[in-house]
């Protein structure tokens, strides 16, 4: 059994360090993964050559992910089954030195790598968040200007049009563009009056 368990073994990590490569534009933790993988390929090529079993080539190759998030989730779908494949190998192993390899490469998924990606993505979705939050301040100072050009007369028409259709119109841009319009209302009726 552990030449079929080894087998098995490298196979799953060639596709995770075939995987890793392709989304290593990404940067980090794929690179460090990657590493990682290529690690975990010479662990266990030790026990095929000790046993004097010829290395197969890695058979994988991944076109790039479309997105750092694509990326991460599918490594960390790869990685729940990597430890769950070496939970079947350690079952039908009875080399205790492949076990402990098993073991040591399991671990290093469970306690490293889900670790490294599930904060990957959590990070990843806080920038987002950061960055829709300095888009939201970049929209309100520029219509502060606007409701102030347009309190002194200097707005033209053409400069109202050309913020309006920059506006965003998602919960945000409409609360803002509502904001706006009540305020731009207010002050037409205001110059009427006077």
């Amino acid at each position: 059994m552990s030449v079929d368990n080894l087998l098995k073994a490298l196979d799953d990590e060639y596709k995770a360090y075939s995987f890793y490569f392709s989304a290593s534009e990404f940067g980090t933790p794929f690179t460090n993964l990657l590493e990682a993988e290529a690690n975990h390929i010479n662990a266990i090529s030790f026990h095929l050559n000790e046993l004097g079993v010829q290395i197969p080539a890695n058979p994988y190759n991944f076109t790039t992910p479309k997105s750092f998030e694509e990326a991460a989730t599918t490594a960390l779908q790869n990685e729940q089954a990597n430890v769950e494949l070496y939970n079947t190998l350690v079952a039908n192993e009875s080399d205790p030195q492949i076990i402990d390899t098993f073991y040591r490469l399991q671990a290093a998924s469970y306690n490293n790598h889900i670790p490294a990606l599930q904060n990957a993505l959590n990070l990843n979705s806080n920038s987002k968040f950061l960055e829709q939050l300095n888009q939201g301040k970049v929209l309100i100072d520029e219509t502060a200007v606007m409701v102030n050009r347009l309190k002194d007369g200097s707005l033209s028409q053409d400069e109202l049009e050309g913020f309006l259709g920059k506006l965003n119109y998602s919960l945000v841009g409409g609360a803002i563009v509502g904001a706006f319009s009540v305020i731009i209302a207010n002050e037409l009726l205001n110059k009427n009056k006077e």
